[in-house]
């Protein structure tokens, strides 16, 4: 069987997506009855007459795809379209006894992963089958690791993510949906009474707590998402939770595991020789190997990087060492004056320039997306990066306005994005 690569698995989205070639298919014209349906296939199969009639009507535009495996052709993308064959055959529609389909030789691994690929993008996937499909390419991207050899780069969740064109925090939310739901919770988003976000905010709680939610989803109660992210909320500080109001919180009582036993807290407390953290105490081991995998990707590009600046530097002639850079950038019109008066002192930008400490700004004001010809100069006076919360990539320049300046021409307009927004 021949090996395939993540860059298979990518073509299939891109073909999947109409956007890629089918040249590595095979025609063929079978009997829509020696073709077989996935035994894995999970995708709703409605509306089979209307599809039979539109293929009377105008034909069969698209063909099944179909993966053979051990001399056996089985659909890849396109149940509906062959059950949609097999009727207007048992119509007596004679010319559908043979018709055109696309194969390719696969292994299993390949074949449950080009399943969840093609049909991802010939539907509108509904919240459960997203979270069915991330876990399903999950473990159909680790059976090809284990059994086809697939070379894995990267995090497993950003891969996913990009085959489902999903953000990782999404795939993040159905893996706890998948990992923490009770039935009935899983039902509820399967049936359509919930969204993953509702379903993700209950996976947080006790199964008796999710039976209730569900309980109620399911006789028509309007379950918000938010509601259920203020009960985790509650919950989390305990049952003697109340919505405080304090100008400042120093005390050490909110966020320790023991606040609801405890019979000497206080708002004031500093320090306990019983304390113990509740955010850290109650992380799963998943997400501590998160965190850990993420640090560890943080520390081996900052490492990358300052070896590449190092690098750089060494290979200037030693008057450019101290260049001293001047990065000219957009800001919208409404931001103009905050920055000059002095009430904004901040940047937020992606890092795509090299920005760092003592770096000078130009920055051009914008109006509905011309140069207006005021610009303002401005050292950067402190840098901000990596830090949590912050979007990898991202960067808080800490700015000090020199003067505003002379306008430029519209030609000198090259650079930056809008202030208060990001860059791409």
């Amino acid at each position: 069987m021949t090996k395939f690569g993540i860059n298979d698995i990518l073509n299939a989205k891109s073909r999947a997506a109409g956007t890629g070639g089918v040249n590595e298919y095979t025609e063929i014209w079978l009997s829509p009855y020696d073709v077989k349906p996935s035994e894995s296939n999970f995708y709703s199969q409605e509306n089979i007459e209307e599809l039979a009639d539109s293929f009377l009507a105008v034909g069969q535009q698209e063909p099944t795809v179909l993966g053979r495996m051990n001399g056996e052709f089985k659909i890849v993308s396109g149940h509906r379209r062959n059950l949609a064959n097999i009727m207007n055959i048992e119509r007596g529609h004679e010319e559908f006894k043979k018709v055109r389909y696309l194969y390719r030789d696969m292994s299993a691994a390949m074949f449950e992963l080009s399943l969840l690929i093609g049909n991802a993008y010939n539907r509108e996937l509904t919240a459960w089958e997203k979270t069915q499909q991330a876990q399903r390419l999950k473990e159909a991207l680790l059976r090809a690791k284990e059994e086809d050899g697939l070379e894995i780069t990267g995090k497993l969740r950003d891969i996913i993510a990009e085959l489902m064109n999903e953000s990782p925090t999404n795939i993040a939310r159905m893996e706890s949906i998948n990992n923490n739901a009770a039935p009935e919770i899983k039902e509820q988003l399967k049936s359509g009474t919930m969204g993953i976000t509702a379903a993700y905010e209950a996976a947080k709680l006790t199964e008796e707590e999710q039976k209730e939610i569900a309980a109620d989803a399911a006789t028509g109660g309007n379950i918000r998402a938010k509601e259920i992210a203020q009960k985790v909320a509650e919950k989390k500080a305990g049952d003697s939770y109340e919505t405080p109001h304090p100008e400042s919180i120093t005390s050490l009582c909110y966020s320790c595991q023991r606040y609801k036993d405890c019979n000497v807290k206080t708002g004031t407390c500093e320090k306990c020789d019983q304390y113990i953290n509740k955010a850290e105490a109650e992380k799963t081991d998943e997400q501590r190997d998160s965190e850990e995998q993420d640090r560890i990707d943080r520390d081996t590009k900052k490492k990358l990087r300052e070896q590449a600046d190092r690098e750089i530097m060494e290979s200037l002639p030693s008057d450019r060492k101290t260049e001293h850079k001047v990065h000219e950038i957009k800001i919208a019109a409404s931001f103009y004056d905050d920055v000059t008066s002095g009430r904004k002192r901040f940047e937020l930008r992606k890092n795509d320039r090299g920005y760092k400490e003592g770096d000078s700004l130009k920055m051009l004001e914008f109006a509905d997306g011309r140069h207006t010809g005021r610009t303002i100069d401005a050292d950067i006076i402190y840098m901000l990066e990596e830090y949590t919360g912050l979007e990898e990539g991202y960067c808080i320049l800490g700015i000090e306005v020199t003067a505003p300046s002379a306008p430029v021409s519209e030609t000198d307009t090259s650079g930056g994005g809008a202030a208060g927004t990001n860059e791409h």
